[in-house]
């Protein structure tokens, strides 16, 4: 039946369904009322009953009434029905029965328009979204959530957290690097600048904080949020990353090992560098262990 547009002397089918939940498979079942247990009473807005209200059943768990109203009203229509265990449902709803020279109203109504934003599923969200609303009270939730949701994906990634773990123990540089990510994109809508340069005066004391163009960003320095961000990110990038093993440029792979310290030139298999002993002859010694830097001196092709 169709409860918008309801006039007087109408004949309307009041139409109910028994059903519940399966407490196994969660499912909704069907539920039979026991014989004679289902029940319907009507009341107008000054809460009286009217009478003669017997129901008829359609099957086992689907019963109705056919109603006429014969005066324009908000009637209250509630069905009852007794199950075998001796439990109850109840099933209540409001109907407005119209004349046909005026419209009935119910007595509240909605006094301005109000606008209901509905939004999906949004997930990861690591930082609740009414944190950021008591900085921008401007924005909505909606778009909060948006922005909050878009910098928790990153840190997602950087992390590489697991689709199934839905609540990770995340440190604190990565819930502040999303607050002050997210801050940023709405300060670019709801900040009116006003980060940008803080000045207080005292008397004859005067204290002005500017933002200025760095080189380097890092906590101590940052005066926006968009430069907090910044140095959150570095950090959270920085965490992620080892170091690796090195090796000075030019050391031979012996280094603190006894060696002659010759370097011999793979295409001729001659000595580069000559050393003293070779140089002048077998008359003089050299040290056994030499410095591991080699010399560049003079050169077999000299």
């Amino acid at each position: 039946m169709t409860l918008s547009s309801i006039n007087i002397n109408d004949k309307v089918r009041l139409k109910v369904k028994f059903v519940d939940t399966d407490p196994i498979t969660g499912l909704q079942v069907n539920v039979a009322p026991i014989s004679g247990g289902v029940t319907l009473v009507i009341k107008n807005s000054n809460n009286v009953v009217l009478p003669n209200t017997v129901v008829t059943a359609l099957n086992a768990y689907e019963f109705y009434y056919d109603f006429t109203p014969t005066i324009a009203d908000e009637y209250n229509v509630i069905f009852v029905g007794v199950l075998v265990n001796g439990t109850y449902i109840t099933v209540t709803q409001q109907i407005y029965v119209n004349s046909l020279t005026s419209d009935y109203k119910p007595t509240v109504t909605l006094g301005s328009d109000e606008i209901i934003s509905f939004t999906t599923i949004v997930e990861p969200l690591y930082l609740d979204p009414e944190e950021l609303l008591a900085f921008f009270p401007d924005a909505s939730l909606t778009e909060v959530g948006e922005l909050i949701h878009h910098y928790s994906t990153e840190v997602k990634k950087i992390f590489s957290i697991e689709d199934s773990n839905r609540f990770p123990d995340l440190p604190f540089t990565a819930i502040e690097y999303i607050k002050a990510s997210s801050a940023c994109e709405l300060s670019r809508t709801y900040g009116f600048g006003g980060d940008d340069e803080l000045s207080l005066k005292l008397g004859d004391l005067s204290v002005t904080n500017k933002s200025m163009p760095r080189s380097s960003v890092n906590r101590g320095n940052a005066t926006t949020w968009c430069q907090i961000a910044a140095s959150l990110r570095k950090e959270l990038l920085a965490s992620q990353v080892s170091m690796r093993g090195v090796q000075p440029k030019g050391l031979p792979s012996g280094v603190g090992t006894k060696t002659s310290g010759k370097q011999i030139d793979p295409d001729n298999g001659l000595v580069i560098y000559l050393s003293d002993r070779e140089l002048y002859g077998p008359g003089r010694k050299g040290s056994v262990v030499d410095d591991p830097m080699p010399k560049r001196g003079l050169r077999s092709r000299d």
